[in-house]
């Protein structure tokens, strides 16, 4: 691992932290997300354009990362389908989305395949536009990058899960690392808010 690559990893860390002892303890009043969002192009796991309406329909509760991660991304999916079994009915009021940072090889179907591999509900995958992934940075707070290695390429990207509600007011921002225990006890608090 080169210099700068460490320097980036230490930088999106230190960048994670902050914005999580910032936006961790807002509640219904936290950072709003840009209306810009509702007109993002993402795709569905079905190929087609989504709704924008589909941001305000439930709880959203998202994490960005990409199919070929080999140990964040699968980390914190498996804790959003074993935080939705966790939380039984109340799991209904939250729609758990992973947005790929890598839309060159994460096609609406390969996503659709990849998240049906862990466990729980109420989980969808969204490929973004070319020209939405310009723009992701501008409306959440998270840094990726690619990483050229051996002939192919890694995504470095920011660990965090974000809470929206339907207001799209960012709620909460949590580590990606968290137990799916804990994941779902911060979801019971922000439901009972």
């Amino acid at each position: 691992m080169d210099r700068r690559h460490l320097k980036f990893i230490l930088l999106s860390a230190l960048c994670s932290i902050l914005f999580v002892f910032y936006c961790s303890e807002k509640k219904q009043n936290g950072p709003k997300i840009s209306q810009e969002l509702l007109g993002l192009d993402f795709r569905s796991p079905e190929g087609d354009r989504l709704d924008p309406e589909f941001w305000k329909e439930k709880k959203k509760v998202l994490y960005f990362g990409f199919s070929h991660c080999p140990d964040m991304c699968p980390t914190a999916l498996t804790s959003f389908g074993r935080a939705s079994l966790i939380l039984g009915d109340k799991a209904n009021k939250y729609r758990f989305v992973f947005v790929s940072l890598d839309p060159e090889r994460d096609s609406p179907e390969k996503l659709k395949t990849y998240v049906t591999g862990f466990p729980g509900k109420n989980l969808t995958a969204l490929s973004p536009a070319p020209e939405t992934m310009k723009k992701l940075h501008e409306v959440f707070p998270i840094l990726h990058r690619k990483v050229n290695t051996n002939g192919s390429y890694m995504i470095d990207h920011t660990n965090l899960i974000f809470v929206i509600d339907e207001e799209l007011n960012q709620i909460a921002s949590i580590p990606g690392g968290v137990s799916a225990t804990a994941l779902a006890e911060k979801l019971r608090e922000i439901d009972s808010m």
